[in-house]
């Protein structure tokens, strides 16, 4: 008895399985970058950073989660911060002014937010992005290679926050 494998329905159900994938990640990406712009409306100084620091660890988690991977907590928040410290002369600089123009009332609390919102937002669609496309290359938790992650990165949070 000979049996025979369509490779073709194979490879269509390996397509529909990735795209299924690539949506629900990028729903995960889209909802925390709306919560990235809530976390820039609290009023607290460096809180706002602290909250969006959550949002984006959260995102890692629920992401490697979906490629199958185990990631804690530490080790996402660490990896994230390393990241995160390559977009210093890129635009971390917003969400410091940002934070700190909270310090003042009023005017400098709407500054403050409008520029964390943009940071934030823009900052967490790119980590989105890089973990994305790092997970579906076959990467892992424990491959992270982070200086190629955080030029990737450098690339996304351009791409985000020049788009019209």
């Amino acid at each position: 008895m000979t049996i025979t494998i369509d490779t073709e329905a194979v490879e269509v159900f390996a397509d529909t399985e990735q795209t299924l994938r690539l949506d629900r990640a990028g729903n995960l990406i889209a909802s925390a970058s709306r919560w990235s712009l809530a976390a820039a409306l609290i009023p607290l100084p460096y809180l706002d950073m602290a909250a969006l620091a959550g949002v984006q660890t959260k995102l890692v988690i629920d992401l490697a989660e979906l490629y199958g991977q185990k990631a804690s907590k530490e080790v996402v928040s660490g990896a994230i911060s390393v990241l995160l410290g390559t977009l210093v002369p890129v635009g971390a600089a917003h969400a410091t002014v940002g934070a700190t123009a909270k310090l003042f009332p009023g005017i400098g609390t709407i500054i403050g937010s409008v520029s964390m919102a943009a940071f934030g937002a823009a900052a967490t669609y790119a980590v989105g992005k890089v973990f994305v496309r790092h997970f579906e290359n076959g990467g892992t938790m424990a491959n992270l290679g982070e200086a190629k992650l955080q030029a990737e990165l450098r690339k996304e949070f351009v791409k985000a926050t020049t788009k019209d």
